[in-house]
């Protein structure tokens, strides 16, 4: 997640619709999330590392600014795969 740094991170629907209701907390600026599904510049994610909400709807880009940007899938893996040894220590 690169936007949002201003503003304490950016804000997370419950569902894809802009409508939908906003929950409490926002993603932090730094996160990194799982693509779970893409409609448009809407992106419902799993969060990875960071912190916000565990699941949720973002957009993507906002005007002229990104908010969320792809990162290499050697990258994603490497940060999943210590997640996962996280939580099984635990």
């Amino acid at each position: 997640i690169v936007g949002g740094a201003d503003k304490g991170g950016i804000l997370v629907r419950e569902g894809r619709e802009t409508s939908s209701a906003q929950l409490p907390q926002r993603l932090a600026t730094g996160a990194r999330v799982l693509e779970l599904e893409l409609a448009g510049d809407r992106l419902r994610y799993r969060l990875v590392t960071g912190t916000g909400p565990r699941e949720g709807w973002i957009s993507t880009s906002l005007k002229d600014k990104v908010l969320a940007c792809r990162v290499a899938a050697s990258a994603a893996a490497e940060v999943i795969g210590a997640k996962e040894e996280e939580e099984e220590e635990e």
